[in-house]
């Protein structure tokens, strides 16, 4: 990750998720925050000005701070395509652990106090939220997430924009589809398809789910 000279950031969207969002820029020593939300009745955010419109010919880092992860990747692409020479920043809270041998992609945020073992692969605007644990060669696609709490075993792989609640534990060599959400305390102990919601211990698919819907 090269992120010389990330001294100011722009973060898109102003609910609880850039509220974590800011704390992990800040103990990053990211000073200069600027903060850009389409909602008209979002003046303030921090005590800060927000941006209330569409911003062009942006050439500095920015971060989508959007829990949703549907929504995340849309904006993030809708930001790109008006604002090509923008830089995706990644940001990782000082208190985790990340092997040197993992990948982190860009968009992407390791929240406080995560461990992610060797040889783990994390995508593009992927979330890994507080007290997370991946084991070796996990396989975290673009705008997925894990909520706090969330441990895998080793060669464990999460599709695409598939969210993974809080507390739930995923055993080794199990493999989650795209557009999925797990619920809460789940011990997910094989495949998961794609397009489903699935719970329980162990966990089962309880309905159908469309790209997009919402979960949060």
């Amino acid at each position: 990750m090269n992120q010389k000279n990330l001294n100011s950031l722009l973060i898109i969207g102003c609910g609880g998720h850039a509220k974590v969002i800011t704390d992990i820029a800040l103990s990053m020593g990211i000073k200069d925050l600027i903060y850009q939300d389409v909602n008209p009745e979002k003046k303030r955010f921090l005590g800060n000005n927000v941006i209330n419109k569409e911003i062009n010919n942006y050439s500095d880092y920015f971060f989508v701070a959007i829990g949703d992860n549907y929504l995340r990747e849309s904006v993030t692409q809708h930001f790109k395509k008006r604002n090509p020479k923008a830089v995706l920043s990644t940001l990782i809270h000082p208190s985790s652990i990340v092997s040197d041998t993992c990948s982190i992609g860009k968009g992407t945020v390791v929240m406080p106090l995560c461990v992610i073992n060797s040889y783990s692969k994390i995508g593009q605007g992927v979330i890994v939220n507080t007290k997370s644990s991946l084991d070796h060669d996990n396989n975290l696609l673009n705008y997925s997430s894990i909520a706090p709490g969330v441990v895998t075993g080793g060669n464990v792989k999460i599709g695409s924009r598939s969210a993974i609640s809080i507390g739930t534990i995923i055993k080794n060599n199990v493999e989650i589809g795209s557009d999925t959400v797990i619920g809460a305390s789940s011990y997910v102990n094989k495949n998961i398809l794609s397009n489903c919601v699935a719970y329980g211990n162990p966990a089962k698919k309880i309905r159908g789910r469309k790209t997009g819907e919402r979960y949060l």
